[in-house]
């Protein structure tokens, strides 16, 4: 098994690596600028929040703030169970998890997937998050001007696990996982989506019942690209939370209040 590298940030991974392209470009009309990245392949999780524009609305400036790291909080406990991933932000409303063979990687799709199952079956505040999952050669590179310059991911794989993510399967489900069906590639659903062993089972043998479904191909109109395949892996078992984030972010603004933490200056 390779050894996974100590990689927690796109930036941290750009500075010790040699970079693809490392030029100086002095643009007539742009004016002059650098470009620094380093070009690689790899597995895209997007986890972006559910009704982003709803919550936005319902909830004041402050409490979407809460909301936000809170969130954001949540989703990084995922990453710490995967060992081959770096965290890149997505715009302001997602989570992007980049797995790669350059980080350790034996399956950099598969371990997507696992990440993936870990945040539908510990979501106990019932995020929800929309999750997408694709592939394929990403530019990683740092963006800004001379006052401060930032690492990011581009490329096509970031756009369509999004586009997974906001075109997923419609239902009543806890958790949902979007991909191109043509990742699959033959997979044992049952290696990655095993019924997990219950408390006192005896080497495994007494299961619970399976949580996930493997769904059928379907085909969407895929922006940009036409129609495309889509697969879909749905949670099925509903968890009733003890506690929405979205009530608990509404105490925590109550308690920020009462104890004098929340100034607001006219």
């Amino acid at each position: 098994m390779k050894t996974p590298y100590s990689y927690n940030t796109i930036t941290d991974f750009l500075i010790s690596q040699p970079l693809t392209i490392d030029v100086e470009i002095d643009d007539a009309y742009s004016g002059c600028f650098s470009v620094k990245g380093v070009e690689l392949e790899a597995t895209v999780l997007y986890a972006g929040i559910s009704d982003f524009a709803r919550l936005s609305v319902e909830l004041s400036a402050a409490e979407m703030l809460i909301y936000m790291n809170m969130f954001l909080a949540w989703l990084r406990e995922s990453s710490f169970s995967e060992r081959f991933c770096v965290i890149e932000r997505f715009l302001d409303n997602a989570l992007v998890l980049l797995f790669s063979t350059r980080f350790g990687s034996e399956d950099p799709f598969a371990d997507a997937l696992l990440a993936a199952r870990w945040m539908g079956e510990h979501d106990s505040m019932k995020f929800c998050p929309d999750i997408g999952i694709a592939s394929g050669t990403v530019m990683a590179g740092f963006t800004g001007t001379p006052k401060e310059y930032s690492a990011s991911v581009f490329g096509r794989p970031l756009i369509l696990a999004a586009g997974c993510a906001r075109l997923k399967l419609r239902g009543r489900f806890d958790s949902i996982i979007t991909f191109p069906a043509a990742e699959w590639r033959g997979r044992s659903f049952e290696a990655l989506f095993s019924p997990l062993a219950t408390e006192g089972s005896e080497k495994g043998r007494d299961r619970q019942e399976p949580r996930w479904r493997l769904g059928e191909p379907r085909e969407v109109d895929f922006p940009g690209s036409g129609r495309v395949a889509l697969q879909d892996i749905a949670h099925i078992i509903p968890s009733m939370p003890s506690l929405s984030a979205e009530t608990k972010v509404r105490e925590w603004m109550e308690l920020i209040r009462a104890k004098g933490y929340y100034k607001k200056k006219d």
